[in-house]
Order: C-alpha cells, then sequence, then structure tokens
C-alpha cells in the first residue's frame, strides 16, 4: 500500500462508494489507490487544515447543495445562501491545497417547488445553482494543470435521473448517486491520477473501412463508400471523423492502420467531398496488409512513443482481440455495431483526458508532419553525422517565466523516456521553486531547418554548500536526433559556472519502466558515476565544474543560446 496513489475525500454525503469503482478505473494501468475519507460535517474544519495534514497526491472536493440542507429543492429553501456557502468552500480549498484537487459542479434541483411562479425580485433556485457552476468553472481554469473539474451536471444531463441517482441508498445510507454516474466521476477523478503517473494517451490509431467509412473502400470504391454530409448512414461518418478533428485540435496525434491499398484510402481522404479527415491530419500510417500489432508497433516507433500511449479503434472484434492479446499496453476500443452511436461512443469513451490544453499541444500535429520531412531528409542524406550538421538545430536555453508554467509542468507530468529522474512536480511546486534562492528552473527552444518545435526541455537544478545538484533534466522525444540533449546539458553546466560558481555538479539517474534509453546520459554528457551498486535503482554522477571535459560536451553542429 506504501506506493498506492492517496486520495483525500472532502465530502458531506456518502462517497464510500466510489473507491472500489476508482480502483477499477487506474487497475488497468497499474495505479494502485487508497481512498481517505473525511466526515460528513466537518469540511469547513478539513479545507481550513489543508496544507497543515499529511499530503495526500490528490484532494477530491466532494460537495452537493442537496447534501447540505434539509430544505433543498423546496419552497423554503435559501438557494442564493447554500450556493454562497459552497463557493467559499471551494475558493478556499484552492487557495489552501497546494497540490492535485479536483471539484465538481453543483446538481439543482430536478423539479420547481414553486411550479414556475418566480417574481421578477427573486431569482429562482436553478438560476443560483447556474451562477454558482459557472463561478466553479472559472475557478478551475485559474489554475487548470492543478485543478480539474467533475462536471456532476454533464454527467446528469447525459445520464439522465433514473441512471444519476439511487434513492434507495440515498434514503437508508446517504448516497445519492447510481453506479454508472460513479463510474462517470471516477474517471474524472483517476484523470490526474493517471497524468501525474505519466500514463498518459497521446495517439489515435484508427481502422478505416466501416470506422471511418461505411463499407469497403477496396470494393464499394470512392463513390459506394457510405460517407454524407446530410444523410443517413454517411452522415455518421461525417460526423464521428468530426470528433476525431478534435481530438487532433487537442494535440492527439491521428494515425491509420488498416488493411487495405493505400492509394485507395488516400484517395478517400483528398478527393471524397465529405471527408473531413484529410492526409494532412495524419502524423503517420500503416495501410498494407501486414497484421494490426505490427502496423501499430510500427507506428509508436515512427512517432517514438510507447506502445501505452497508443488507442486503437477497430470494427473488426477478431482485429481488436488479436492487438488485445499481442499489444495489451494498447487501449482497444471496438466500434459500437450501430454506427448511429459512433459520435457520442467515442465522447463517451474519450481516452485522452487533459486538464489543460497547451499552445504545444496544439502545435504538436505540425511537429509530427515536420518530423515526417526530417526523416526523408535524413535518408536523403545518407549519414547520420552529416544529417545532424545539415539539420541547423538552434537550442535557446532561458530561465523559466510565469507564461510557461503549464507548459513546464505539463512536461514534467507527461515526460517518461527522456527523463532523468522522473520527478513529478506540479503547478504549484514548480512556481515555488521559481522563486527559490537556491534554485534554477531552466528551459530549452528548439528549431532547425523544418520548423519551430517551442518548449522541449526543462532542468530543475539546486545548489547546497559548494555543489550544484541537476534534480531533474527531460526532454519531449520529439526533439531528439540532433544532440541537443548534449547542448541543453553544456548549457546547465555554464549555468552553474557563471550564476552558482559551484566547485562540484552532482546529477542522479533513476531508473523507471520506460527510461532506460538515457540510464548512460550522464556519462555521455562528461560526468563520473559516482555509485557502484549495478543494482540500484538510483545512479549518482558528479564532476569537478571546471573539468575540461564538461567544456567539450557541446557539439559543433548544434548552435547554442543561454540567456542571462
Amino acid at each position: 500500500m506504501s506506493d498506492a496513489k492517496k486520495v483525500r475525500f472532502i465530502r458531506n454525503f456518502t462517497a464510500e462508494p466510489i473507491e472500489p469503482v476508482l480502483k477499477r478505473e487506474l487497475a488497468d494501468q497499474g495505479i494502485a489507490v487508497h481512498c481517505e475519507f473525511g466526515g460528513f460535517a466537518t469540511a469547513a474544519e478539513e479545507i481550513a487544515s489543508l496544507g497543515k495534514t499529511p499530503a495526500v497526491d490528490l484532494t477530491v472536493l466532494a460537495l452537493g447543495l442537496e447534501m447540505s440542507s434539509p430544505d433543498f429543492g423546496h419552497a423554503d429553501w435559501d438557494a442564493q445562501a447554500a450556493c454562497n456557502n459552497l463557493l467559499a468552500l471551494a475558493r478556499e480549498a484552492v487557495a489552501r491545497c497546494g497540490g492535485m484537487l479536483v471539484m465538481n459542479t453543483a446538481l439543482a434541483p430536478l423539479y420547481d417547488a414553486l411550479g414556475g411562479a418566480n417574481t421578477a425580485s427573486r431569482r429562482s433556485a436553478a438560476a443560483e445553482v447556474d451562477a454558482l457552476n459557472l463561478a466553479l468553472r472559472e475557478l478551475v481554469a485559474t489554475d487548470p494543470v492543478r485543478i480539474a473539474l467533475a462536471d456532476w451536471v454533464a454527467y446528469s444531463r447525459q445520464l439522465g435521473e433514473a441512471e444519476t441517482y439511487d434513492r434507495r441508498f440515498w434514503f437508508s445510507s446517504g448516497a445519492p448517486f447510481g453506479r454508472r454516474f460513479l463510474a462517470r466521476y471516477a474517471r474524472d477523478i483517476a484523470a490526474p491520477l493517471r497524468i501525474t503517473a505519466g500514463k498518459v494517451r497521446k495517439c489515435l490509431v484508427l481502422d478505416c473501412d466501416n470506422t471511418l467509412w461505411g463499407g469497403v473502400v477496396g470494393e464499394d470504391g470512392l463513390d459506394g463508400i457510405q460517407l454524407s454530409a446530410d444523410s443517413a448512414p454517411g452522415v455518421y461518418f461525417r460526423e464521428f471523423q468530426r470528433a476525431v478533428l478534435d481530438l487532433h485540435a487537442r494535440g492527439v496525434a491521428i494515425a491509420l492502420a488498416s488493411k487495405n491499398n493505400e492509394a485507395d484510402v488516400m484517395d478517400v481522404l483528398e478527393r471524397h467531398p465529405c471527408s473531413l479527415l484529410r492526409r494532412e491530419h495524419l502524423s503517420a500510417w500503416r495501410i498494407n496488409w501486414e497484421e494490426k500489432p505490427v502496423s501499430l508497433a510500427a507506428i509508436a516507433a515512427e512517432l517514438n512513443l510507447g506502445l501505452d500511449a497508443l488507442v486503437f479503434i477497430d470494427d473488426n472484434p477478431m482485429e481488436c482481440e488479436l492487438v488485445t492479446k499481442a499489444l495489451p499496453q494498447v487501449q482497444v476500443l471496438q466500434v459500437p455495431p450501430a454506427s448511429e452511436e459512433l459520435v457520442t461512443w467515442m465522447q463517451r469513451n474519450d481516452p485522452f483526458a487533459a486538464l489543460a490544453v497547451t499552445t504545444a499541444d496544439r502545435e504538436r500535429n505540425a511537429s509530427y508532419r515536420q518530423n515526417r520531412q526530417r526523416d526523408a531528409f535524413s535518408a536523403e542524406v545518407g549519414d547520420l553525422t552529416a544529417y545532424k550538421r545539415q539539420i541547423g538545430a538552434e537550442l535557446r536555453v532561458r530561465g523559466v517565466g510565469e507564461a510557461d508554467v503549464a507548459r513546464v509542468a505539463q512536461l514534467l507530468q507527461r515526460s517518461n523516456q527522456f527523463n532523468l529522474t522522473t520527478r513529478r512536480y506540479g503547478l504549484d511546486e514548480v512556481r515555488a521553486i521559481l522563486v527559490d534562492k537556491e534554485a534554477m528552473v531552466l528551459c530549452a527552444e528548439l528549431k532547425d531547418r523544418f520548423g519551430d518545435l517551442g518548449l522541449i526541455g526543462v532542468a530543475i537544478i539546486r545548489r547546497g554548500n559548494d555543489r550544484a545538484r541537476i534534480d531533474s533534466l527531460l526532454m519531449s522525444c520529439r526533439a531528439l536526433g540532433r544532440d541537443a540533449e548534449l547542448a541543453f546539458a553544456a548549457a546547465l553546466y555554464g549555468k552553474i559556472a557563471t550564476t552558482w560558481k559551484s566547485r562540484w555538479i552532482e546529477a542522479e539517474f533513476v531508473a523507471s519502466a520506460k527510461n532506460a534509453m538515457v540510464a548512460d546520459f550522464w556519462v555521455r554528457a562528461g560526468l563520473l558515476r559516482s555509485n557502484t551498486d549495478p543494482e540500484g535503482d538510483v545512479v549518482v554522477f558528479h564532476a569537478d565544474a571546471d573539468a575540461q571535459k564538461l567544456h567539450e560536451v557541446l557539439p559543433d553542429y548544434v548552435k547554442l543560446t543561454v540567456e542571462p
């Protein structure tokens, strides 16, 4: 249980039924959970003690209006006072909770006790709750990397009264919600735990026939497949494509894995008047007659992603089962048999939850397209060293400012492969390090002849006596292949020398399930191994800050700019 994620519930109802649902939600990715539940009438006191109690991985503010007053929904219910009280608790929780926080919107009474007979001078209870929910959404938006919203209103609207509530258990044990409501709630509580554990899905891989369009393009032809702007069933597939493009706009990579002739598929994407998905939206594709697991592995390798970053959608149950057995890391979704359900099914099963969508997310798919150009250029040049010299890599290293904090926290939470210690710092923790005089937070921006990759690297350095310790160093895998990581290390050594004049430099490698590719990085970057335990997960490296070897780390083909 010591490795389990600790979740604290500050609640005013019986929330314990959520625990087994939450555990099941996270079990498939190897995340264990231990839940702690506060008292029923002690929310204000528990919120006031936040920051003083032992730290947890996630705090869930589970507060409902119906649970706060016996008069809820009746003619004499003071909706305004109840809403103001809940909003005050939420604001105090945000101010006092330094870690990850999930809060919920509030449900209004289902029925109007006054029969709609509200006077002009008195706002209805529903209007008060609407105003409260707007304020809660605005509160979450102030710190979207740290605060997540569990939208009870959306669950209730989508599920309906019968699936939202379980009146029997509400009256018998104070547990108001039905099984399907709890499943939706658990998914939103699980999202920040997945993200901070680095368990993030990044790429949607789609079959084509009977998934992106109805029918088989190789048999029915361009004009015979079902894809339409206004008539069924073709319109169902077009709207499904629109939902896919919504994911694309959030930075999810879109790929195709289809047993087909590539020319036939590309003909649809380029020429069909009702296809919304086009070739330029694709980050990768494998359209051939290989087995789907082979194609998926190739797509992951091309995009430099782990298999656990992929979500695969297919209509064929045999293909789905084959991928599930061969590649259990891949999340597999089989399309519903009723094609009119495609869009809501996609939205309901959205596996790409994100706490915030940054500019870097929106630009990520452009970087995948640029990488295809880089790969083509590399094949044209042939020699790897020549490629590195001709790619024109330019690395800019500078201090992190407030405008960078969301992207920096996102990289710290999501980067897995090129991450020397995988320490997961949240938004508030990054801000605290920024004002620490004994620490530096630096970021790296990269561009080359094919485009600007933006902010792709983060380093945290701490000082103690005559030593500078590199606490964290990570880079987006999109930036690899140009030796920019060595240039980043050289920049860190230079900043340490000029800013702190430390005598010694220390760094660590903390092994994880995914970062074996950087196990030897500090040696390549000029440091010496300090400890000799070959079985240890934590390996310490060091060097004299004036060592000549550190000055030789910078590749002469990477243009490095370090801002003061």
